[in-house]
């Protein structure tokens, strides 16, 4: 009988993998961190390892390398789950001799299964590109319900950190203490709403981690674009987990963005940083581009530079904002400027948002997403009252927008 060692640090997802592992006739260890897998490993022979690359003690490339030291991947499968969108660490995975990269958002278990039974063929296949997602639905019952009944608690432990973030992010140590405690929540959600069948909290909640991983390692990167952002990202999930859960999953892969800036290079970033979470773009360089591009087009988001040449970007979503089957669509600012008075300009020419240059690209990606899944969903009561759901107003939509002033006013716009 094959035996698997999974190391993964969150009870809900080991449970679901073990049974089904232990359903399909393998046996199976478990490790919550490197260290412990490690000892594991040398003391029973381990025909499969599933591994979770964001470990506490020992990470998951660490384990991995050391393992490689004594197997290699034809010796010794070791299938890797990560967000698909850390690019570094997925990189740092396949270099340290993964056989199998698995993205934790859309992954479904019995693809997992079908991976690990092939790994353990006779011989072994080599190591192949990132796996996709299946297209067909499933989920695990038991996980969908007790994800759905707790997210009053997991919304409620998200907003406290969020809230002191808004108060003393400047200082150093409180602002990485704080993006410690929502990543390390964060996190694990990516799985277990993909485990659940959630597609959407699934996209939202890995575009969150990505940000929040980013700002735990860079602190100083900081700004109150950026925490508007994880605010935003965090108000969507708590939208979405208000949304009836038969209503089919809507893709937001398809969605036309349209980019207006007159510098290649921020058009090439923006472009760049979409690519994370599969958006793609449609860029114009400048505004009268722009609006040729919009005629008899639909957009499902445009992100435009205030400063360009001919018309200010103010000027253009004035124009945007008279057409047809444009009224209500996002439209998101980009400007080197923090000042009060652009982004009250932004609000009153129409703007959805406003991001400041230099921007991360983790922090646009998850704002576009953003806009970009809610935008199919048009039920305002969603963040402001009780649902089936259990996402009850652990913070409602004056709360937030309370704590959105305090940032602005705090961080000096």
């Amino acid at each position: 009988m094959k035996r698997i060692l999974i190391v993964e640090d969150d009870p809900i997802i080991v449970d679901v993998y073990s049974q089904k592992l232990r359903a399909e006739g393998f046996e199976v260890d478990v490790a919550a961190d490197g260290r412990t897998a490690l000892k594991l490993f040398h003391q029973r022979r381990v025909d499969l390892v599933l591994l979770d690359l964001l470990l506490p003690e020992v990470n998951g490339v660490e384990f991995l390398q050391q393992i490689r030291a004594e197997f290699d991947p034809s010796e010794l499968p070791v299938l890797v789950f990560t967000n698909a969108y850390l690019g570094g660490i997925v990189q740092q995975a396949w270099e340290a001799g993964a056989n199998q990269v698995i993205p934790k958002a859309g992954i479904k278990c019995s693809l997992v299964v079908a991976m690990i039974k092939n790994a353990l063929a006779d011989p072994p296949p080599s190591a192949v590109p990132m796996a996709r997602a299946e297209t067909r639905r499933e989920f695990d019952p038991a996980a969908r319900k007790y994800l759905l009944e707790s997210s009053s608690k997991l919304f409620a432990a998200l907003w406290r950190p969020l809230k002191r973030l808004a108060k003393h992010g400047r200082r150093r140590g409180d602002s990485q203490a704080c993006f410690r405690e929502l990543f390390r929540i964060v996190r694990p959600l990516t799985a277990k709403a993909a485990i659940a069948g959630l597609d959407r909290i699934t996209l939202m909640s890995s575009a969150l981690e990505a940000l929040l991983k980013e700002l735990c390692d860079k602190p100083d990167r900081l700004s109150p674009s950026v925490l508007l952002t994880i605010a935003q990202s965090i108000d969507t999930l708590k939208f979405l987990f208000a949304q009836p859960v038969d209503v089919p999953a809507v893709n937001p892969i398809p969605a036309r963005i349209l980019v207006v800036d007159d510098d290649v290079f921020v058009r090439q970033a923006v472009s760049q940083a979409l690519a994370r979470v599969n958006l793609k773009t449609i860029c114009a360089d400048n505004p009268v581009t722009a609006l040729k591009r919009r005629t008899g087009a639909r957009f499902d988001l445009i992100i435009l530079d205030i400063e360009m040449p001919d018309a200010s970007g103010f000027d253009l979503c004035s124009r945007f904002r008279t057409m047809p089957g444009c009224r209500d669509t996002p439209i998101i600012f980009l400007s080197v400027h923090r000042n009060h008075e652009d982004r009250t300009e932004s609000v009153l020419r129409g703007g959805s948002d406003y991001v400041t240059k230099p921007f991360l690209y983790t922090e646009l990606a998850a704002k576009a997403l953003s806009f970009v899944i809610r935008g199919p969903l048009k039920s305002d009561h969603a963040t402001n009252a009780q649902t089936g759901n259990g996402a009850d107003a652990v913070f409602s939509r004056r709360d937030l927008n309370v704590l959105k002033q305090s940032i602005l006013g705090r961080y000096g716009g």
